[in-house]
């Protein structure tokens, strides 16, 4: 079953946002983050098996987080990501109050991308991204309980991190 031209422009609406930021955290890229984000739905819409309603939205998510890791792995290292992601997010503050807030969220994504791997993607749903855990087990195909564990001890290691840098007592 196709949708419609309507259908399509709802589940756009509806979702090109999260799917948006999502892309943008993990590839500090506007335009690569829109290009994912359009492919996603895209291929979503367009595909003869449509998932289920009920969790679209996380298939969507999941989908796009993939899609954003694949490219990220094509590049030659970590590194050159956080380089690319540090000139990308300085580019956006304008006033003195956004380059500070910038420079603290720049600050805070890089030590995100410190931790280890089975941490960083959870860490960032949760706190960044804003989804519970029940929405982050359906797009990270994980047990509930697994992820409230794996969350904890990134955001323990998190906070760590962020104390050797002396910003967990300004936040």
């Amino acid at each position: 079953m196709r949708l419609n031209r309507q259908e399509i422009e709802t589940i756009y609406n509806e979702h090109s946002k999260r799917l948006f930021l999502a892309s943008f955290k993990i590839l500090g890229n506007s335009q690569e983050a829109e290009d994912v984000m359009q492919e996603t739905v895209l291929n979503v819409c367009t595909s003869y098996n449509i998932p289920n309603i009920n969790n679209l939205g996380a298939y969507l998510m999941r989908s796009c987080i993939n899609k954003s890791l694949d490219i990220v792995r094509k590049r030659k290292t970590a590194q050159a990501f956080l380089s690319d992601m540090k000139i990308q997010v300085s580019e956006e503050g304008t006033t003195a109050e956004d380059s500070k807030r910038t420079d603290l969220i720049q600050m805070i994504i890089r030590l995100i991308a410190k931790l280890p791997q089975k941490y960083r993607q959870i860490v960032s749903l949760k706190l960044i991204e804003g989804y519970d855990y029940q929405e982050i087990s359906e797009i990270t195909a994980q047990k509930e309980n697994s992820i409230r564990s794996k969350f904890m001890r990134g955001r323990q290691q998190l906070a760590t991190l962020l104390k050797e840098e002396g910003i967990y007592e300004k936040i």
